[in-house]
């Protein structure tokens, strides 16, 4: 009679550890983007630009500069899907990335967490030390006459060998341009390939 109760518990106790084996395990957040881990880079695709033979250039390059780098990059939104060839907004359209950049999976998945995490990123030591950086929320009264220049986050590809980069020139409140870079690392040397304006006030 005893063996007849014991059957069914035991039955019972070898289903839970089953169905306890075949749970999933739960998976490990996704790894947020190492920013630092790029500075050198950021930092020799600035001064890419600021040499090169550009508005930019006679700007920032002078015995007196009258225009500053703002202290950290703007970043981007990374619109995905939209209608009409635009995104809304200031944003970047994927397929704009796309287009300038080449395509793989790996760049799509990577253009997205360059620029979905929160962090402030700043404008890299090496750039601090040769140029006037600033911070546009803590200017003297004086410095408050300059203009600015505002770099935005450059995205990479997955190879880290190509980079788009937008840039803009604030000179008053209904003053301004803006251009778009788009960088390669030639020879182990990041070199600007082409840049267009993209507004202007």
């Amino acid at each position: 009679m005893k063996v007849y109760f014991l059957a069914p518990f035991l039955f019972l106790l070898v289903a839970c550890r089953n169905t306890a084996k075949e749970k999933p395990k739960a998976k490990t957040p996704e790894k947020t983007f190492n920013y630092s881990a790029f500075e050198k880079d950021y930092a020799e695709i600035l001064e890419a630009i600021l040499t090169h033979d550009t508005y930019i250039n006679r700007l920032i390059i002078t015995e007196k500069p009258e225009t500053y780098i703002e202290n950290k990059f703007t970043k981007d939104l990374i619109h995905t899907s939209y209608k009409g060839d635009y995104p809304p907004g200031d944003a970047i359209g994927i397929r704009e990335l796309f287009s300038h950049l080449g395509y793989n999976v790996q760049d799509s998945i990577g253009f997205l967490n360059q620029t979905r995490a929160r962090d402030t990123v700043h404008i890299p030591q090496a750039i601090v030390h040769k140029y006037m950086v600033k911070d546009g929320n803590r200017l003297t009264m004086e410095e408050r006459f300059l203009t600015k220049l505002i770099f935005h986050l450059p995205i990479l590809t997955h190879d880290g060998q190509k980079a788009f980069v937008s840039v803009d020139h604030i000179c008053g409140g209904l003053c301004g341009q803006g251009w778009y870079f788009i960088l390669e690392k030639i020879k182990g040397k990041w070199k600007v390939v082409k840049y267009e304006d993209t507004w202007i006030a």
